[in-house]
């Protein structure tokens, strides 16, 4: 069986599925099958946003009933946290009614803002004519993809509880219908916004590049199109598979035009120095397979490393929360991070800007702040402004775990990656670390991905079954699996602790949202944005920087020669590249095992 067949038979299994993706797909199916797709798609996901919106209501109802009066609320489950009473049924005393689409979904968790999900979907369709198809039903993918730009949407025009419109009523001819003479200044606020959004739509249609493609249907965590198949990180400049060096280092999109990211920069550097782009201002990425492929280096992504440099730049904050475990060794996270640190370093970055760049290893565990020497360097713990102590009030944070409760997580998970390694005949060998234990391939080996998928969930189920008090992260991470004392939940709810920036401000991006996965977590305690691959995390910033730094050039784009000594020097910089090739060369004398942070080999200079 070839892989593609592979890959797209064993996803049928439910526990890859995302629940509230299907059920969507599901629906949208009906009207693909009477060939009324163009006519009632839009109509399906105004249904749908309205079903979140019922969600978000219901939930926020609830826990102003616990905040308000906790006392009448001692039996509600923290489960019962997404749901809430039925409006229409407000005396059933301490029965919880979940909202309907708690009952469509049952999976369905947070939202933390409002999804113009009709608006998305009729931008995306406007740019890809989805609805024109006549054997091909909209795909997983692109419900994923329309998730996400609703997403985006939401964070930068924030768009609130009364901004959606039902179907293409807009709010002047809903005024004219109605009556409403009082509500004049809401209903042109409104229209405002609809504008608003109307404006960003455009210019993300008119983004020179499309959406990154998946090959398949679903999301695959195989990642064999980068990485290594036996988790060393080789950071050398040999060819791979009969292609010339030329071939193997190109990449598709480094090859494309890039005037788009010039103008977002030009626009950008017409801003106050200080300047905050509207938007999330704590964007969390996972590593493997979001910023750079699985098993290697953050080396040869000059475009999303330049996006990342202009968030900094302008305000936002940048957290790497990583499963990768190295404790403190910074040394070793900078490896990883060489070809974005060296970035950095050539344009100049420095002072504040430099500061808000973290990365949290271990999942919740290591906390590192990147300093003026462009070196990451660990974050105080404990004592005055020690980030464990100021997270304490939080009970699942990390300055609350004991290490006997450590060990016995531990202790159990270690027990099943052994039964798991014996009974599937697996040809792997189990580490262990401070804060997690794995399963990971012998050299030249690879463990199939039903074999990690089934030690996963017996995992889960020992864990859950033993009730034990401390969060963890059990995940397939593609090539190996691994169980983590802590997760992404606790690492962002740490980060937006300890910085003050709330989760409605906040925004995960990572690869592996399933229940196998290791930022399912995150899902809980900010907005995400699922992708599959680096270059869909590039996509994703451009759409972020279009839609929050266009309009903003329009306001203030000075008359043709005015343009100061400042604004010349920042155009001066747009044209300064930097040798990602010579980044790559620096690091080529190091070989580190990316899972255990051993250096294999060391070359001389």
């Amino acid at each position: 069986m070839s892989f593609s067949s592979r890959r797209r038979n064993y996803l049928l299994t439910p526990h890859r599925r995302d629940g509230l993706i299907e059920c969507m797909k599901g629906m949208l199916m009906h009207s693909f099958v009477l060939d009324a797709l163009d006519t009632t798609g839009a109509d399906t996901f105004s249904h749908f946003e309205m079903l979140i919106d019922e969600h978000r209501n219901m939930t926020n109802q609830l826990l102003d009933d616990i905040n308000s009066n906790p006392n009448n609320m001692l039996n509600v489950s923290s489960s019962s946290i997404s749901a809430s009473m039925n409006p229409s049924q407000p005396n059933l005393g301490n029965v919880i009614v979940p909202s309907r689409l708690k009952q469509l979904v049952p999976s369905v968790g947070t939202f933390w803002t409002r999804l113009p999900l009709r608006k998305a979907f009729e931008a995306y369709n406007a740019k890809y004519g989805i609805t024109k198809r006549r054997y091909i039903c909209i795909s997983f993918n692109e419900i994923r993809h329309i998730l996400n730009l609703a997403q985006i949407i939401a964070l930068i025009n924030n768009y609130s509880e009364s901004d959606r419109l039902n179907g293409d009523v807009t709010a002047k001819s809903l005024a004219l219908l109605v009556g409403n003479t009082n509500g004049g200044e809401e209903n042109k606020r409104t229209e405002r916004q609809s504008e608003t959004d109307a404006r960003a739509l455009e210019v993300w249609a008119r983004m020179g590049e499309s959406t990154p493609r998946v090959e398949s249907d679903y999301v695959d965590n195989d990642n064999d199109n980068g990485g290594t198949a036996n988790g060393i990180n080789k950071n050398n400049n040999g060819t791979e598979d009969g292609k010339s060096k030329e071939e193997t280092t190109r990449k598709p999109f480094e090859t494309r035009d890039r005037s788009e990211s010039c103008a977002i920069e030009e626009t950008l550097s017409l801003l106050p120095t200080r300047a905050t782009l509207p938007g999330p201002q704590l964007i969390c990425f996972d590593g493997d397979q979001t910023l750079y492929s699985d098993g290697a280096n953050f080396e040869k992504s000059p475009k999303l490393a330049k996006y990342l440099y202009l968030l900094l730049k302008h305000g936002v904050t940048i957290a790497v929360v990583t499963a990768a475990g190295y404790e403190y060794q910074a040394a070793k996270y900078e490896l990883r991070l060489s070809g974005l640190l060296a970035y950095f370093k050539e344009r100049g970055l420095e002072g504040e800007d430099l500061e808000r760049f973290y990365i949290f290893g271990g999942e919740c565990n290591y906390l590192l702040r990147l300093g003026n020497d462009y070196k990451l360097h660990a974050v105080r713990e404990d004592g005055p402004g020690g980030w464990m102590i100021s997270t304490k009030y939080f009970s699942e944070s990390p300055g609350n775990w004991s290490e006997a409760e450590v060990a016995s997580i531990l202790d159990r998970a270690e027990a099943c990656f052994q039964s798991s390694l014996k009974e599937q005949n697996m040809r792997a060998r189990i580490i262990r670390k401070k804060r997690s234990v794995g399963l990971i391939p012998k050299v030249d080996a690879k463990i199939p991905r039903e074999a990690l998928d089934e030690t996963v969930l017996r995992i889960h189920t020992e864990l859950e079954t033993a009730k034990v008090t401390l969060p963890f992260c059990a995940f397939n991470g593609g090539r190996d699996a691994w169980v983590d004392v802590g997760n992404k939940k606790v690492g962002v709810q740490v980060l937006q602790s300890y910085l003050g920036i709330p989760a409605e401000e906040t925004l995960h991006i990572g690869d592996q949202f399933l229940n196998t996965g290791n930022d399912f977590a995150a899902r809980s305690v900010c907005p995400c944005v699922w992708i599959t691959s680096p270059e869909e995390t590039t996509y994703i910033l451009k759409s972020i920087l279009r839609l929050a730094g266009v309009p903003l050039m329009a306001l203030m784009n000075p008359l043709a020669g005015e343009k100061d000594a400042k604004e010349e020097q920042a155009e001066e910089k747009v044209g300064k590249k930097v040798d990602f090739e010579e980044a790559g060369r620096r690091t080529s004398r190091v070989t580190m095992d990316v899972y255990t942070g051993e250096y294999i080999k060391q070359m001389a200079n």
